[in-house]
């Protein structure tokens, strides 16, 4: 066996167990929508910040650790409206702090108001140059309308780390 075999197979077991748990441990419906936090709205740098912590807190503490870290509000990952967003390669969801009814979902198909598989997009940017900034329009859950967002994707091994915020960076 590899040197890094034992490691992977770990990765593949917590996973596996954060999938079982988010099947057979559903959440109450209003959960299931949104776990949003309406009090503030974030900004795109705190975005970005977060999406950085979070990236640190994934290589330092492993996949099952930071995973459940990022769904569980008081763990610091749940700031104001921000969340944490995580997908692997194949544009598989595995985390989602805002939403935790996406997870299992595929992003691959996600397309902006202009058609763009912005996702993809930004998938493809960060594999390449380590991170990137995407921006869309995305359902705001403190306000129930689709409005602008920036978000900052990070590649952190085999995951890609997303958070966003309502606003245009570039404005």
């Amino acid at each position: 066996m590899a040197p890094r075999e034992p490691m992977k197979t770990a990765m593949r077991l917590s996973v596996a167990a954060l999938l079982l748990l988010a099947v057979f441990c559903p959440m109450p419906p209003a959960v299931a929508q949104s776990a949003v936090n309406c009090e503030r709205a974030g900004t795109p740098l705190e975005a970005k910040a977060l999406a950085e912590k979070a990236a640190a807190h994934l290589a330092n503490k492993g996949v099952g650790k930071a995973f459940n870290d990022f769904m569980t509000r008081g763990a610091g990952f749940m700031p104001h409206d921000l969340y944490v967003f995580v997908f692997d390669r194949t544009g598989r969801m595995w985390v989602n702090g805002g939403f935790p009814g996406m997870i299992g979902s595929s992003i691959t198909e996600a397309r902006d108001d202009l058609g763009r598989l912005f996702l993809l997009e930004a998938m493809r940017k960060a594999d390449q140059d380590g991170a990137a900034w995407v921006e869309y329009q995305w359902f705001n859950p403190c306000n129930g309308k689709p409005m602008p967002k920036s978000t900052h994707i990070i590649k952190a091994g085999e995951f890609f780390i997303g958070v966003g915020a309502y606003g245009r960076l570039s404005v």
